[in-house]
């Protein structure tokens, strides 16, 4: 009763039908305000509840008797130790995105399809090349990223994080395979591209939103030995995205490009795949050809292929601002949530 009290109210004090239309029509569009907002809650959230399940993950570890004693923090010892609270912790970042997307949705009254997910319009072709290059670019720049990038930092006492969930069984493998690349083509999609990358488009043009997403993107796995990979590929998944106006081919190659990585691990720790080797001038050499061809391939894809798309998509969503990028147009939202991001993740590579 009393929330058709208040609809009366709300429908008395409209002056026309218009403005009730308008008053509870959803937005299909996002802006640069929704892309601040939305990246301080993804970077901070998940900080906030991984603290929460480690004390709740700590308590239960000392009710059931787990001995902490010598060691220098409890959470390595449940995280390295415990499966039980390692694959949990794991998802938290993946839940922390695809619950704010969906609760950031429906408070501000943004429709679903705002993000360009369209699963209804799908070019079966397109989704097999981006499925091939999500592939082929892991392929190509696993030695630039991996080893001459990797023994850069391994040279500065930057060591990668290594994740306790074993690798090295198929049942292990399957698990890997839905915590670290479905869940996370899905969710990081919806936010990076989805909210991310639209919201910067429309606010900014094409080419910041490319760029400045990419950036997002790679911030926020806060992790300087995994900056560079990030920030390529999502300078990578927003031109898709641009050109398409369709995410679902994006997380099509995020998928595959996960799934490939991931394959290439399990093969390494299965020892059906050796890539041991020197890094050498020639290790050298070939890696940065195979980047080289990696990035003249999709040069082709992008000007005989996806450039074909733009005209379609202009006709379908409208002109986007093609301004140049104006900084005074970037929230301090934004700002606040890049410069807090670049801190935690100077402070933790300098402290891990």
């Amino acid at each position: 009763m009393l929330f058709f009290l208040n609809i009366c109210a709300i429908i008395k004090g409209m002056n026309s039908e218009e403005q009730f239309k308008k008053a509870i029509a959803r937005r299909n569009f996002y802006t640069s305000n929704d892309v601040g907002k939305v990246f301080l809650y993804v970077f901070l959230l998940p900080i906030l509840f991984s603290f929460i399940f480690s004390y709740i993950g700590y308590g239960i570890a000392s009710a059931v008797g787990v001995d902490f004693s010598g060691a220098e923090s409890w959470i390595d010892v449940l995280y390295q130790n415990h499966l039980w609270f390692t694959i949990p912790y794991a998802l938290i970042s993946q839940i922390t995105f695809v619950c704010t997307f969906f609760i950031y949705n429906k408070v501000n009254r943004v429709s679903f399809f705002a993000s360009k997910l369209k699963v209804k319009k799908i070019n079966p072709w397109l989704t097999v090349i981006c499925a091939v290059f999500g592939i082929l670019f892991v392929i190509c720049l696993f030695g630039l990223i991996e080893g001459c990038f990797g023994e850069l930092f391994s040279l500065m006492d930057f060591e990668p994080s290594v994740t306790p969930i074993p690798l090295n069984s198929f049942g292990w493998y399957m698990l890997w395979i839905l915590i670290f690349a479905i869940v996370p083509a899905f969710c990081e999609e919806l936010i990076f591209r989805g909210v991310v990358f639209n919201g910067l488009k429309k606010s900014l043009g094409s080419l910041p939103a490319i760029f400045l997403s990419a950036l997002t993107f790679a911030l926020v796995h806060q992790n300087i030995q995994q900056f560079i990979y990030p920030f390529i590929m999502g300078i990578v998944f927003a031109v898709i995205a641009d050109k398409t106006g369709n995410i679902f081919y994006t997380m099509i190659m995020h998928l595959f490009n996960n799934i490939t990585t991931i394959t290439i691990q399990y093969m390494l720790n299965t020892g059906a795949l050796n890539l041991d080797m020197p890094i050498n001038a020639v290790y050298i050499i070939v890696s940065i050809l195979l980047a080289l061809v990696i990035g003249s391939l999709f040069f082709l894809f992008y000007w005989f292929y996806l450039k074909k798309h733009k005209a379609e998509e202009e006709e379908e969503v409208g002109e986007y601002n093609s301004n140049p990028i104006i900084l005074a147009k970037i929230p301090l939202s934004l700002w606040a949530g890049w410069v807090i991001s670049l801190l935690v993740l100077v402070i933790n590579a300098v402290l891990v």
